[in-house]
């Protein structure tokens, strides 16, 4: 299918799903607004006890070390809250992107619910991984940035304080555009996943990045279309239309992407399940 008739039918499967997706969506900021109330909760707590110092920014830069342990643990809490909460919906906006059923899906999470969502915690933790590795030379030239240009704003300009910071310019360049290609060729790997959770993390991404080689144009120019929406959904209410169609459709051109790797497991192991029962 081209992008206008992946388009097209989703927004047919999202008109017959229209009340489950609003379902997910109110899900997914259900979790949103309890990470928030978990924070503000213990920020609120530990100002009120003196260690606002936890928070502070000038404390992480400076690089000490009980305040960076609290950002990580926290991180990673949090991050565990999430991660399995969206991956579930990925895989349920999947199902209506391919016309299955969200019905029998749920029920085989919900009877497998620490097994699937242990699976999608490291796979989604492998992935962020993987990617901030990659994008931390590029924040080493940013700082590089920063650094001469202060250098060079608060001391006097010298030829060597100027190739400095023209080479961290030109490498935070080269090296966005080689990130952007980057996460674009990662981009399959959350669906593989959800199509086959038993599937290995490391082979998904290897597969995705194959698959997606020489069709970043397209992923673009997908994206884009979308991209005329986003003032819209400033206005918020929008967000609880255009937000859904764009995952429908995201996810039926994922889908469409994987071309003869599209195997859903999903199907059998529900099946095999309910022989089971």
């Amino acid at each position: 299918m081209s992008n206008k008739e992946i388009r097209q039918t989703a927004m047919r499967r999202l008109a017959r799903n229209s009340g489950d997706c609003v379902s997910m969506m109110i899900f997914m900021f259900s979790v949103i607004a309890l990470i928030t109330l978990c924070e503000s909760t213990l920020f609120l707590s530990l100002r009120s006890v003196g260690y606002n110092w936890l928070y502070s920014a000038k404390e992480l830069a400076g690089g000490r070390i009980s305040t960076w342990l609290f950002w990580i643990s926290k991180t990673m809490v949090e991050f565990s809250m999430a991660a399995p909460c969206f991956g579930l919906v990925r895989r349920l906006f999947l199902d209506v992107a391919m016309g299955g059923s969200l019905v029998e899906t749920r029920q085989y999470i919900n009877a497998h619910s620490v097994k699937y969502y242990s699976t999608t915690f490291v796979s989604e933790l492998v992935q962020m991984v993987i990617k901030l590795t990659v994008l931390t030379p590029g924040l080493l030239t940013c700082y590089g940035i920063h650094h001469w240009a202060r250098e060079i704003t608060l001391n006097e300009l010298t030829s060597g304080a100027l190739f400095a910071l023209t080479a961290c310019l030109s490498m935070t360049a080269v090296w966005g555009f080689l990130v952007g290609r980057f996460y674009i060729s990662m981009a399959m790997t959350p669906y593989i996943m959800a199509l086959n959770p038993r599937s290995n993390v490391f082979d998904a991404c290897d597969l995705s990045v194959k698959l997606m080689e020489g069709k970043h144009g397209r992923y673009i120019s997908f994206m884009l279309h979308f991209a005329m929406f986003l003032p819209a959904m400033l206005l918020i209410y929008p967000f609880f239309v255009v937000y859904p169609y764009f995952k429908v459709s995201y996810s039926l051109f994922m889908y469409e992407m994987l071309g003869d790797k599209n195997h859903d497991k999903m199907p059998g192991m529900i099946k095999r399940w309910k022989k089971y029962l």
